[in-house]
């Protein structure tokens, strides 16, 4: 790795990182933990090899089970990142709203094992592997096109709360609901984004941009583009040809209208039609194809948080699980920002960085004044 200006760029690097741990140190320290537990919990994500508890409390020569306890304590602390992130972000704001699988591939056994890890259906691998599912959210400040990562939320399957291994249940409609109702309070929320798993009368109540599955009925259908035309029966959205519409669908026990656009693309596969639409009517084509285009960081944001050892640990209380995706959460921020500065292009060019010039742990450690 060839680094212009060298010294100049490390200094930056180590002022900047500085910077960015301080603050999510301040969120840690709420809790009431001491400044090496923090820097511990944040640092974990830096360190080679597994970003693991267990490789934090050994590099850091701190108590195992202290730190797992630490962990427990921030299972709420987003809502604390959150106060810190409306602060830098003032404008109005795209929500994105998604999920990814949490792959533990080292896990076996039971349907759902004591960490709370089940089979999944991976749409990326296209098998059943071994994990948890993860809600993901998203923000976009839409003044500066900056996409920040606001957390990352198990949710359970059934046969946990049967188990007891949680105290209730919650579908992924129900958990976006409740997060999307927390984000207001915080964030000038303009648009929610999200695919077509999230069809529902319960998230369906913002100016939303999604995509509709091809075999959804329309109740009637009419040409954006001044050629009126209405359509009785059961016509499915996959049957309209390229263009734009007003279309009106049923949504529970309600009728909605929506913006319609049907376009063709091309893949290596071959040519593919997708059908997206949004509840503000006002949107041109355009506007909606940007939102549309929005979406792809929150899968970029999974690749990073991914990339910097997410998948590391499982935990047998779910506690610990929330907060330990809290810690990995604010990170892939900080990892982002210092990616920016440094003109880096992947989370692993990163931690290479880290690595070559910041001295790995032993570097770190005296950086932040551990030793």
């Amino acid at each position: 790795m060839k680094m212009p200006n060298e010294k100049g760029q490390i200094d930056l690097a180590k002022e900047r990182l500085v910077k960015a741990v301080n603050q999510v140190l301040g969120i840690v320290r709420r809790k009431g933990r001491s400044r090496k537990v923090g820097l511990a919990l944040a640092l974990m994500v830096l360190l080679g090899g597994r970003s693991s508890v267990r490789n934090a409390a050994e590099t850091f020569r701190l108590d195992y089970a202290n730190l797992l306890e630490a962990l427990g304590e921030l299972h709420d602390a987003w809502r604390d990142y959150l106060e810190v992130l409306s602060g830098l972000v003032k404008g109005e704001v795209a929500v994105i709203i998604d999920d990814t699988v949490d792959h533990k591939e080292y896990s076996r056994g039971k349907d759902v094992s004591p960490h709370g890890n089940y089979w999944i259906y991976c749409h990326t691998h296209r098998r059943f592997e071994r994990g948890v599912q993860l809600l993901t959210v998203a923000i976009v400040d839409l003044s500066t096109g900056r996409a920040f990562m606001v957390g990352a939320f198990p949710y359970a399957v059934k046969k946990m709360l049967d188990l007891g291994m949680v105290t209730e249940f919650k579908t992924k409609i129900d958990l976006a609901r409740e997060i999307l109702d927390v984000l207001k309070g915080y964030f000038r929320v303009s648009m929610v984004i999200f695919d077509s798993w999230y069809w529902s009368e319960k998230l369906l109540t913002d100016n939303v941009v999604s995509e509709l599955k091809s075999n959804r009925r329309l109740l009637r259908v009419e040409s954006a583009r001044g050629t009126p035309e209405e359509v009785e029966g059961h016509l499915r959205v996959g049957d309209l040809p390229p263009g734009v519409y007003y279309a009106d669908l049923t949504l529970g026990n309600r009728v909605v209208t929506v913006k319609l656009l049907v376009q063709e693309y091309k893949s290596d596969s071959g040519t593919h039609v997708r059908y997206l639409y949004t509840t503000d009517l006002s949107l041109s084509e355009e506007e909606i194809e940007e939102a549309w285009r929005m979406r792809w960081e929150i899968e970029e944001l999974h690749r990073d948080v991914k990339a910097l050892g997410l998948e590391d640990s499982s935990f047998w209380r779910r506690e610990r699980l929330q907060g330990y995706l809290t810690i990995f959460t604010i990170m892939t921020n900080v990892v982002r920002e210092l990616m920016g500065a440094l003109n880096l292009r992947s989370v692993e060019a990163f931690l290479r960085f880290v690595e070559r010039y910041l001295g790995e742990p032993p570097g770190l450690m005296k950086i932040f004044k551990l030793r």
